[in-house]
């Protein structure tokens, strides 16, 4: 009775109506305590295959190797209780001894491996699976203790450990046939019940490594495609959290002293410019794009203000990050845009089609600013916006202009690799270079830190010169009650619930 309730509750929610029987069982439930959260509608779940969509789910179902402190910003030992590299070649990784999947069995060594190896299981289709690669032999030292020999250095390959689809999983649990309906790992949550596309529900694992922690006895997790509808959820009581807001958003809870809305950190949306057909596969119709567009006007578009969590560039690298060169800014210049145009056999201007997800926080407002901005440089900019799992699976990567949304690397190597190497399984520009490739390489294994400041500005002049990229960073916001204490996302983009209380 209670799983009709809830699915009738979500339907009624998802088409515009206030009333969620589940959010007011949910204040009945005597001394439970219970996180409520309005999250992304998820495409695939399994680590290893998602792209993103289920952040709250899998960051409190499995354990990672390592994670980002969200204080200090500092790597930190979550699985791994320690780890070393003398040379960048062979790493020894050391697992801590008290930790247990939910279904009983203890993690040792031998997951670690499973979870390493699969990334090259073909049956599996990796998305790390390149980044994977660099490894020669994965090694049982004993019970708690794995060596990783790498075929070549690599300064950074502890960082590839703390992305958000290298949960440790168990060796012995048949994640291809029960990944999607009942995901198990060694997280601070089991989960009680999940039903696709429409909620999860989770519970605390009482065998769970760090003691005293949850904080919270359960994580109920509805998925709601529209924003607007999960604000609302949060404005009347049946949510606490709602992540992706808008600025917009934002005001309609600025005067709602129950309500506050966080900022994380800075994530990035991509306009990507297709470069392996016409028309961006001529250089000059890239730059009468990038000669069309003013980061001032895009900000002012936003609400926000320019080199204050809003910033633009046309480089991969946040500007944020340390590795950040400046490379502009590039004057805004309708005139020379037309030109280029003309240049690259468009006299006439020319027309495309800009897609994206029009449901996540910024998007719609970004593609009107760019649709209004171009017009100006010759370009008729139509616009396809898409509910987010739309998006990812019929349109993401097969289109010639697009926005999609990227969260920030720890380490900016592991984005390069993945969205701009020639062989990274999500290069949505199709950019295939092999002087591109070189410096990513190069970047890769480089230790000597002048020479890695050198390989990252060569980076970015590469993509301010030919680049087919422009990268528009804005602020991450999260709506929460204030009855939310100890909220934390670090640049990992995985939130971390178990650290949350909830106040009466």
């Amino acid at each position: 009775m209670k799983r009709i309730c809830i699915v009738l509750s979500i339907l009624i929610a998802l088409s515009g109506t206030l009333l969620f029987a589940a959010g007011e069982t949910e204040q009945t439930t005597g001394s439970s305590v219970i996180i409520r959260v309005a999250d992304n509608m998820p495409g695939l779940i399994t680590p290893g295959q998602w792209n993103g969509q289920a952040f709250s789910l899998n960051s409190s179902v499995y354990d990672y190797p390592v994670v980002l402190d969200p204080d200090t910003g500092e790597l930190k030992g979550e699985v791994l209780s320690s780890w070393e590299s003398e040379d960048g070649l062979r790493w020894i990784l050391t697992i801590r001894q008290d930790i247990v999947f939910h279904d009983g069995s203890t993690l040792d060594a031998d997951d670690l491996i499973f979870t390493l190896e699969r990334t090259q299981d073909s049956t599996v289709s990796h998305v790390k699976q390149k980044d994977f690669e660099i490894i020669e032999s994965v090694n049982k030292i004993d019970a708690y203790t794995v060596e990783v020999v790498l075929k070549e250095v690599r300064p950074g390959f502890i960082y590839q450990l703390s992305d958000y689809n290298m949960a440790v999983l168990s060796r012995d649990y048949d994640y291809s046939a029960l990944g999607e309906t009942s995901p198990m790992g060694s997280g601070p949550f089991t989960v009680q019940e999940l039903v696709n596309k429409e909620y999860a529900h989770l519970v605390a694992f009482d065998e769970y490594w760090e003691k005293g922690f949850p904080l919270s006895d359960e994580v109920h997790i509805y998925f709601v495609s529209d924003r607007d509808t999960a604000l609302s959820m949060l404005i009347n009581g049946q949510v606490d959290i709602v992540p992706f807001i808008t600025p917009i958003m934002k005001q309609r809870v600025d005067s709602h002293e129950d309500i506050y809305v966080t900022v994380p950190y800075t994530e990035q949306r991509f306009l990507s410019m297709r470069v392996d057909a016409p028309p961006f596969n001529d250089n000059t119709v890239r730059l009468a794009l990038k000669h069309s567009l003013s980061p001032t006007l895009l900000a002012r578009g936003l609400n926000l203000e320019l080199g204050s969590q809003f910033y633009y560039s046309e480089g991969p690298v946040m500007e944020t990050q340390s590795q950040f060169v400046q490379t502009g800014p590039r004057k805004r210049d309708p005139q020379k845009a037309r030109d280029l145009l003309k240049q690259a056999g468009y006299p006439e201007g020319l027309t495309v089609t800009l897609t994206y997800a029009g449901d996540h926080a910024f998007n719609q407002a970004i593609a009107q600013s760019i649709q209004e901005q171009a017009k100006e440089g010759g370009f008729t900019i139509l616009l396809k916006g898409y509910p987010r799992d739309i998006y990812f699976s019929q349109y993401w990567m097969q289109v010639p202009l697009s926005i999609t949304t990227w969260g920030g690397r720890v380490d900016p190597a592991v984005l390069l690799s993945l969205a701009f190497d020639s062989r990274g399984v999500w290069n949505e520009s199709h950019v295939k270079d092999p002087v591109l490739d070189e410096i990513i390489s190069s970047i890769l294994t480089e230790v000597e830190a002048g020479k890695l400041d050198m390989l990252y500005r060569e980076l970015q002049e590469y993509f301010y010169d030919v680049g087919p990229l422009i990268n528009i960073q804005v602020p991450y916001l999260v709506a929460l009650t204030s009855s939310i204490s100890g909220y934390t996302q670090p640049l990992t983009m995985l939130p971390v619930y178990k650290y949350i209380e909830k106040l009466n």
